[in-house]
């Protein structure tokens, strides 16, 4: 924002392209966390916290339906 304010147009550019890159990886960087947990999950649940908790919980009540 500052950069914009004082018309420094090359600093908004690159910010607005460290933006859009970022953007971009988020996806697949996500995936990368998903299947991470995932078998995290699955060699040791409790391993995860509260999170391994929900998740075992949630897992059990799918069981039951």
């Amino acid at each position: 924002m500052t950069s914009a304010e004082n018309g420094d147009i090359e600093e908004v550019l690159e910010t607005l392209a460290a933006v859009d890159a970022a953007g971009k990886e988020a996806e697949p960087a996500y995936k990368v966390y998903e299947v991470a947990l995932s078998e995290q999950y699955e060699s040791s649940p409790s391993s995860l916290g509260a999170v391994g908790e929900h998740l075992m919980s949630f897992e059990s009540w799918l069981g039951t339906q």
